[in-house]
């Protein structure tokens, strides 16, 4: 392996013109670029961080046709293992390092292309464990991706970031008359097309939440925060709050959601609250068409925020409540009567402030730290909304 390290870092070439006999200079140049990809490489590669490249420049005999013999150089690259103490040839490291040590060090080349490629990958990391895959994908989208179209197949389900289901299509053989079809709709595919996402999402949602037969499919983390805080206050008030069965689990974003439902809800029963808003909301009632998720189980926010119209969560707060916590969230002294209408809250401050409102997270972190002062401080008004919506989630409990 000699040809491709030169795309990493500093150049090859250039050790290669520096003459045999100038050792300090040569050493200098080659510590440089062994430095420079052990940096890059371990950047990404996770899976061993005990690990470093070296690069040392070696000599072989090469007879001449006229018999006489000649000496030629060549790069040896070789990779030292800090916590044994020895270093061994690269084509002794596993199947899976080499891949991927040869991958970016090819692909990297792209990173400073005068023009715009595509790169088409076929199945690639299959020797790589399963985490180290998730490496090439961070590889894929800190370094690749910004700089070049990245198009991929994969069977592998540690390949489908299941944050991101909406750069997923899948492809597959409809027979001799209709050919490969791509798709994004997965509820239109076979079950063998489909194993993958499953796969994907059913790991990562044994790795990060604890799953139940009453799972709560939620857009993000902030309407986690706003549901387990009030439920919990509630429920030390003795007012109605959410079932202690329930299992609420934020799906990253509208554009998820319906892909959890197709995934998880027939067999695992989700019932789902969704702002009133979002694209998603069409794609669940198809849902509910299909079969695939029960009319009762779709839950939206509009019918628990008193007559606002494509309401969010963030509506079911009073207005004088939701102010509270964005004050406290952002340090700033917005009142009631500076926003103006009777539309999404989230709307009226933007038009108050004259900034999109974007994070959403905040308010809600904001209530999480300061829960003591800012819960009891909650009105009648916004506890009766919440109750309303849990009494509603309750009730589609199997």
């Amino acid at each position: 392996m000699t040809a491709s390290a030169g795309n990493l870092g500093m150049s090859a070439g250039v050790v290669r013109a520096l003459s045999v006999d100038d050792f300090e200079e040569r050493k200098a140049e080659l510590e440089a670029v062994s430095n420079d990809i052990t940096q890059q490489v371990f950047e990404y590669w996770k899976q061993n961080p005990d690990l470093s490249v070296e690069i040392d420049l070696d000599k072989t005999t090469v007879e001449q046709p006229n018999g006489q013999q000649a000496v030629a150089s060549h790069l040896e690259i070789r990779v030292r293992d800090r916590r044994h103490g020895f270093t061994n040839n690269f084509s002794a490291r596993s199947t899976g390092f080499q891949w991927f040590f040869s991958f970016l060090a090819a692909f990297s080349a792209f990173e400073n292309y005068p023009h715009g490629v595509v790169v088409l990958l076929d199945e690639p990391g299959l020797s790589l464990h399963g985490r180290a895959q998730a490496d090439f994908l961070r590889f894929i989208n800190e370094r690749l991706a910004p700089v070049a179209q990245v198009i991929y197949t994969t069977h592998s389900p540690f390949m489908v970031e299941t944050a991101r289901l909406d750069r997923v299509r899948i492809v597959e053989d409809r027979g001799p008359e209709t050919g490969a079809v791509v798709t994004d709709e997965v509820l239109s595919v076979t079950d063998d097309s489909l194993f993958p996402l499953q796969a994907a999402l059913g790991y990562d949602i044994a790795q990060n939440l604890f799953v139940g037969p009453a799972n709560l499919l939620v857009e993000g983390t902030s309407d986690y925060t706003y549901l387990s805080l009030i439920s919990d206050f509630l429920k030390e008030a003795g007012r109605t709050h959410l079932d202690a069965r329930w299992r609420i689990l934020p799906a990253g974003g509208a554009t998820s959601i319906p892909a959890f439902v197709a995934l998880i809800g027939t067999s695992l029963q989700a019932t789902v609250l969704i702002d009133s808003t979002p694209a998603g909301v069409a794609k669940l009632k198809t849902l509910t068409n299909k079969g695939l998720l029960s009319p009762k189980r779709l839950l939206l926010t509009d019918a628990f925020s008193d007559g606002v119209k494509d309401s969010d969560i963030e509506d079911l707060f009073s207005p004088g409540d939701y102010i509270k916590l964005y004050n406290a969230a952002f340090g700033t002294k917005i009142k009631v009567n500076d926003l103006n209408g009777s539309d999404r809250i989230i709307a009226r401050i933007t038009r108050a402030t004259g900034v999109p409102f974007t994070e959403h997270g905040r308010p809600a972190d904001a209530l999480l730290r300061k829960r003591d002062t800012l819960l009891p401080g909650l009105s009648e008004t916004t506890m009766s909304r919440f109750e309303q919506l849990f009494t509603a989630i309750n009730s589609t409990l199997a």
